[in-house]
């Protein structure tokens, strides 16, 4: 009868374990409460929670937390759950009771995310087949690999500093528990603006107020677009002819900006003797037969702009010339600035004169002309006040240079491509990058180690684009154990001349830690060889050294010593003959190995003459014992006042009582 009773009991548990997954109740009223009500946990870490099963409803009745992982604890009514390392992507604890009075069973399920970071981040465009060119459409793919759980990853696509569109996963429309890749994408139009511009983008997972503070966040390398685009003249002349005195110099410009970089072909008047291949065309000394038009011909392979000079040499030159104050300005983009032209003294007088500009406001106040900016926003500009002479048949004018300038907006430094740990005497590059600085052509970088300065490069990129450009400068340095440790960082500053500002923009990079590898090497002076101490003596060797990584020590003894170490010293507090030989430390650590050696003579004791000792103290207790006998004597004759030495040494005599007087 007992056995049928066991068996019910366990077929009713049985029953009850399997019976909770199909009929469980959740909206009982006296619920088990889980603590905390939700766990997010990163695959592979610890985790735990507890399970208050009920108030008074499971009272007597059967309760139980089920969960394929981790181990569980009951304390009354309440269960303690704890997993060690979570590495289950599908676990949901069930904490349940069953009502024996109501006959039902209530329930509550924990629920559990668990999320894993992205293993990698890239981002590319889709297909590049050739060159990416101005005005066609491309896509950026962001890969995202081995992210879970993929519905909480959120991909930002970024131009430099600049959002551009933000995605949530949508793989593939329903939850998915385990990692996997997601592909997200973005179509662009690109510009000549895009050329040199970095693209990159940024998986983050959000988790809610349960998970981390920080979300996970992992960001792909950048890209740096090349786009092709057809020559873009940066300053077309201005209207009119261009006047110039026989005999003074010529200079016609025709720069443009094109990717491919363009080249330059000249179409020049029948007469003239003149050519060049540049984006310049100079004259020294003109003549009459350098009059007329000159064409100027930019191509590259996407297209080819055409810019037309019209030429008029003059016989009489320009005295009278327009005057601007100051002479020169130099300018931050987006500042104000300001300047004014006298237009002359008196040639002008009843003639047309003006300014001619391309961006601010200008106001006339007789033959002065005065020019305002409110704020600079162009990169290409300047003003040229002129005046024509109706009697003499000529144009006289003056162009006021401006120099737009933008400091850098940052300055790092790096060492280029360090595929692994820097070595003691191997040559590695040092990289400067200058970032958005205009005019790059005014730039200097200066490299320095500590405090030192290692070399000051000027830019050699040309004035082709007078808006802001990257320019990296490099620096070739072989490294030393003395650099290990050391910080190296570089300077950018803008030299901008007598009428750019009194202090010249400077930026500086963060400082990097230079980390080199070097093999062992010995510190202090060798020992003397051999090295001798006396048996019973202390002994201490040392092969001290120094290396990076730091290095281990491995001695091989004399065969009888029976002394150990693992350490740069070893010591021997009392020599033995056993402990005699050559000792042998070898250090090392992943760059080399080094040997110092000892040879260590251990000397015998001298021998004990234990004969002459005994003789010696023998003696000293006869002379002890004749000095004590002879005080004894001397001192009993001195006190009786018949004192004789001889007396001492003679055979004792006994001498008769002497009567003495009453």
């Amino acid at each position: 009868m007992p056995f049928c009773h066991i068996f019910l009991v366990i077929s009713m548990m049985s029953f009850l374990r399997d019976f909770h997954v199909s009929s469980c109740e959740e909206t009982c009223t006296d619920k088990p409460v889980f603590t905390p009500s939700r766990l997010v946990v990163r695959f592979g870490d610890p985790t735990f929670a507890s399970c208050s099963v009920c108030k008074h409803d499971c009272i007597n009745s059967l309760y139980e937390l089920e969960s394929p992982v981790g181990n569980k604890t009951k304390n009354g009514t309440t269960i303690s759950w704890t997993v060690n390392r979570l590495t289950q992507w599908h676990t949901s604890p069930i904490c349940y009771y069953y009502n024996n009075k109501t006959n039902y069973q209530c329930c509550t399920t924990l629920p559990v995310t668990v999320y894993q970071p992205p293993s990698n981040v890239s981002i590319s465009f889709v297909d590049p087949t050739g060159p990416m060119f101005e005005g066609q459409q491309y896509t950026l793919q962001c890969t995202v690999e081995d992210v879970a759980p993929v519905e909480n990853l959120i991909v930002t696509f970024y131009r430099g500093r600049t959002v551009l569109s933000q995605q949530q996963s949508n793989y593939p429309n329903y939850p998915q528990m385990y990692p996997v890749i997601d592909i997200f994408s973005l179509n662009i139009t690109l510009s000549k603006e895009d050329d040199g511009v970095q693209y990159w983008c940024e998986a983050k997972l959000e988790l809610g107020p349960d998970g981390p503070q920080l979300p996970p966040v992992m960001t792909s390398q950048n890209i740096t677009t090349t786009v092709y685009y057809g020559p873009q003249v940066v300053k077309f002349p201005h209207l009119g002819p261009n006047i110039v005195v026989k005999g003074d110099p010529l200079e016609l410009s025709c720069l443009a900006v094109g990717n491919p970089s363009p080249s330059y072909t000249w179409m020049l008047p029948p007469e003239s003797t003149s050519t060049s291949n540049s984006s310049i065309l100079t004259i020294n000394s003109a003549t009459l037969a350098d009059e007329g038009k000159y064409i100027c011909f930019v191509s590259n392979s996407v297209g080819t702009v055409t810019v037309e000079f019209n030429v008029d040499v003059q016989e009489e030159s320009c005295a009278d010339k327009p005057v601007f104050t100051p002479s020169r300005l130099v300018v931050r983009f987006g500042d104000p600035t300001f300047a004014s032209c006298s237009v002359c003294q008196h040639d002008c007088i009843n003639n047309l004169y003006s300014l001619e500009i391309s961006v601010g406001d200008k106001t006339t106040n007789g033959t002065t002309i005065s020019w305002t900016v409110n704020r600079l926003t162009q990169w290409h500009t300047s003003a040229i006040c002129y005046y024509n002479n109706n009697k003499m048949n000529y144009q006289c004018c003056t162009t006021l240079p401006v120099t737009v300038y933008q400091p850098p907006r940052n300055v790092s430094i790096s060492f280029v491509d360090p595929t692994g740990p820097m070595f003691e005497g191997q040559q590695n590059t040092l990289q400067c990058t200058v970032e958005d600085v205009a005019p790059v052509e005014n730039l200097t970088v200066t490299f320095y180690r500590g405090r030192t300065v290692l070399s000051q490069q000027q830019s050699n990129i040309s004035d082709t684009n007078k808006k802001p450009l990257t320019d990296i400068f490099s620096l070739n340095i072989t490294l030393s154990k003395e650099d290990d440790g050391v910080q190296y960082w570089c300077e950018a500053k803008l030299e901008l001349g007598p009428d750019g500002p009194q202090l010249p923009p400077v930026m500086t990079s963060q400082n990097i830690t230079t980390t080199v590898y070097y093999k062992p090497q010995l510190e202090g002076s060798l020992h003397p060889d051999p090295i001798t101490v006396t048996e019973g003596k202390p002994l201490q060797l040392s092969c001290s050294t120094v290396g990076n990584p730091s290095p281990s020590y491995t001695w091989t003894l004399p065969s009888e010593s029976t002394s150990t170490s693992n350490s740069s010293n070893i010591t021997i507090n009392s020599a033995t003959l056993a402990d005699e030989g050559n000792y042998i430390c070898s250090v090392s650590n992943s760059v080399g190995t080094v040997t110092v050696e000892f040879n260590v003579d251990v000397q015998e004791l001298p021998a004990t003459n234990y004969t002459g000792i005994i003789i010696g103290l023998i003696v000293g207790v006869v002379i002890v014992i004749l000095g004590l006998v002879g005080y004894s004597y001397c001192y009993k004759h001195n006190r009786m006042g018949q004192y004789n030495l001889k007396d001492v040494l003679r055979p004792h005599r006994w001498h008769a009582a002497v009567p003495t007087a009453e």
